[in-house]
């Protein structure tokens, strides 16, 4: 039997089936070890004083009941309240967070984590769960008075914080870039530096605040009775953590809505309750008087500078883009404020000692607008655009006050400058002088002339007479 040669052969072809692979980026495990470096050096940076200032105690008769496994678990009740944790002791709870030593760990996760430079920006982001499992296995494995939970959300924080800085840091070659508007950008920009800025602004408040108040600083201290050198530097140190807190805190007060020592006790510029503080000497700075609300105008001579820096470092052509870069920059400062205020607060026992801290919303919501004033102002006066308003808006109201004055003359009769008779000049009287002299000559001229035409006669007849 033949084949047919009029029959076809189809071929169906089969696509295959894509292939999704799950992996992790290049240097995933180098990341990821440096965020478990960085939460046991952090967790050893907080064990090793607690038991160098159990040692230098242990032989007070106040310490004969407490061990060395004590003294370890207490350390790790610290390493947990430095994350935003409470401590509950008994029916008192605790929450005290030293924002100084939370900045030293993001420093020290970004300090390990230029190990991993070589491999890919994303395996930086591997240090979030190296870090957090760490730290909350440290925190809860070990302490004993310690909510591990009230730890989660700064245990996070603190590596992403790193891991975004340092892929931030990473070269310009990444496929993943956020093309942002000028303004934007420069606004974040603007307002993360100026957020470092405002810190030592209130740096400086505090200091002179601390210098004033020195005596009373030094009779709190002598009420702790410390009884050796290593009390009294574990004393400092403790509070030296507590710096930005209490920066935080003059800021609040800077900007006007103030701080609660106590739920009943408000510290602001237009209030100065006296009651019993807690025995820690820093609070000894808490200013005594009320000098009043003109304080803000601190807030706004800096808005003002930020707004200099603004117009001169990164001024555009567009005012509307300036006065967003101003904006923004505000925002900026407002959030990054709001963020730590939040951890600045601090719940010392129960009663009138369950909040000290600032009064967080309220304070940002100020700060951003006294901030916000002194830049806008700056920039809007200080444009070039608004500059060139500003003279023609003079010129306009130059022209009008003359043009009102011109109508006032008008009115009162008296002529305008145009219609006064002009009053000829020297030049001009004596050329009209010669012109109607030679006038005069020629009116005068005709009148001589038959006196000439009778002497000719005359001549005339004697001559004729003789030849007669």
């Amino acid at each position: 039997m033949s084949e047919d040669p009029t029959a076809r052969t189809t071929v169906t072809t089969v696509s295959a089936r894509p292939t999704i692979r799950v992996a992790l980026p290049q240097g995933w495990a180098r990341s990821m070890l440096s965020g478990i470096e960085a939460a046991l050096l952090g967790w050893a940076l907080v064990v090793v004083p607690t038991l160098i200032a159990y040692a230098a105690v242990s032989s007070n008769q106040w310490m004969v009941s407490t061990t060395w496994e004590d003294a370890f678990h207490f350390a790790s009740d610290l390493w947990g309240a430095s994350l935003g944790a409470r401590v509950v002791s008994g029916d008192v709870s605790y929450r005290a967070v030293p924002l100084l030593f939370v900045l030293l760990l993001i420093g020290l996760t970004k300090l390990l984590l230029l190990q991993g430079r070589r491999f890919s920006p994303a395996s930086q982001w591997m240090a979030i769960p190296g870090f957090t499992v760490t730290a909350l296995l440290l925190a809860g494995g070990i302490g004993t008075h310690v909510s591990v939970w009230g730890a989660l959300p700064l245990a996070i924080l603190i590596p992403l914080i790193a891991a975004a800085w340092e892929v931030a840091l990473a070269p310009t070659s990444l496929e993943l870039r956020f093309e942002l508007p000028r303004w934007v950008s420069v606004g974040v920009r603007t307002g993360w530096r100026a957020s470092w800025a405002l810190a030592v602004y209130g740096g400086f408040f505090l200091l002179l605040s601390v210098i004033v108040s020195w005596s009373q600083i030094r009779g709190i201290d002598q009420l702790l009775l410390s009884t050796s050198a290593v009390d009294s530097i574990m004393i400092v140190l403790a509070q030296l953590l507590f710096i930005p807190n209490a920066i935080v805190w003059a800021l609040s007060w800077l900007s006007g809505p103030g701080f609660y020592l106590g739920s009943d006790a408000l510290h602001s510029p237009t209030s100065a309750p006296v009651g019993p503080i807690p025995a820690i000497p820093l609070f000894g700075a808490t200013p005594a008087s009320a000098p009043g609300n003109w304080v803000v105008l601190a807030l706004i001579l800096f808005g003002v500078a930020l707004g200099v820096y603004l117009r001169l470092r990164k001024g555009s052509k567009s005012l509307l883009d300036d006065l967003y870069q101003g904006g923004i920059a505000a925002v900026v400062i407002a959030a990054v404020y709001l963020v730590t205020s939040l951890g600045s607060a601090l719940v010392l026992g129960n009663g009138r000692l369950a909040f000290l801290g600032p009064r967080m919303s309220l304070s940002a919501l100020c700060l951003f607008a006294e901030v916000a004033l002194g830049v806008l102002l700056t920039v809007a006066l200080s444009h070039p655009v608004s500059v060139a308003w500003a003279r023609e808006l003079v010129g306009a109201g130059k022209a009008r006050v003359h043009e009102h004055r011109h109508h006032e003359a008008a009115a009162g009769g008296v002529a305008p400058v145009e219609l006064v008779p002009e009053v000829p000049s020297e030049d001009v009287a004596g050329e009209e002088t010669v012109d109607d002299s030679l006038e005069v000559a020629d009116e005068t001229q005709p009148a001589e002339e038959p006196a000439e035409d009778a002497d000719v006669a005359s001549a005339s007849e004697e001559e004729d007479a003789p030849s007669n």
